[in-house]
């Protein structure tokens, strides 16, 4: 090969690396949307615009695909499933304003614990209404962010994790999660499995085990949260 030809493809090699980055660097932002009540606001942590889940999961997006991501929070702490829906602002028409201008986007919703603190001193049978209520309700969110955008977002559901294990809140919990599952496998969207990552860890993830009266994570219980949606994301 000649000095010639060897410059030339030297020179060539290096316009198609240049032309890969700037391919690469001109990929625009990953938009990833947080919806749902106070976890999703990150309630509890030291600083919740660092190190509540949204955030931290946001920067396992950036990790994991090489973008820059743009968290878009919606959540609000208080919500439950009907005001959601169907409140005065409802954080559902919100969401579809967001995903309608970021086709594709990741989405997380954290969503349930609410509906039964509600009626936590009610009867079984309010307990039991509850329950379908939110089942319908969650359905109806996930079928409407579903169809709000094309391509249709990339949307994750949170199993609820139960911060005082051991008493009243075992099986409404768990009944709760059961019917997070079965509506987010009829819908096809995964589950991030905070259940089971807070088991056995509740006094290091839970503000319960110091402060009786706050049920939302610690830092560290936030760092699970955030774990337990890149999983479920994975398992996909």
């Amino acid at each position: 090969m000649t000095s010639g030809i060897r410059y030339a493809a030297r020179a060539l090699l290096a316009a198609s690396v240049l032309l890969f980055a700037s391919s690469c660097a001109g990929e625009p932002p990953l938009t990833y949307v947080s919806l749902g009540d106070s976890l999703a606001v990150g309630v509890g942590a030291s600083d919740p615009r660092e190190r509540g889940y949204a955030p931290l999961y946001r920067d396992l997006l950036e990790k994991e695909t090489g973008r820059e991501v743009t968290l878009i929070g919606l959540g609000v702490a208080g919500e439950t499933s009907e005001s959601f829906v169907n409140g005065p602002d409802p954080q559902l028409l919100r969401a579809r304003e967001a995903l309608a201008e970021n086709p594709g986007a990741v989405v997380t919703l954290s969503l349930g614990g609410n509906d039964l603190r509600s009626v936590q001193g009610g009867t079984d049978a309010e307990r039991e209404e509850a329950l379908v209520r939110y089942a319908q309700n969650l359905g109806y969110v996930l079928r409407t962010l579903e169809g709000a955008s094309d391509p249709a977002p990339q949307v994750s559901v949170l199993a609820l994790y139960n911060p005082s294990p051991g008493g009243f809140t075992d099986e409404w919990t768990g009944r709760l999660n059961g019917e997070i599952r079965r509506v987010a496998a009829e819908n096809g969207v995964p589950v991030a499995a905070a259940d089971e990552a807070f088991r056995s860890n509740e006094e290091e993830y839970a503000q319960q085990a110091r402060y009786p009266w706050d049920i939302h994570p610690t830092d560290a219980g936030y760092e699970a949260l955030a774990r337990a949606f890149a999983e479920a994301a994975d398992a996909v």
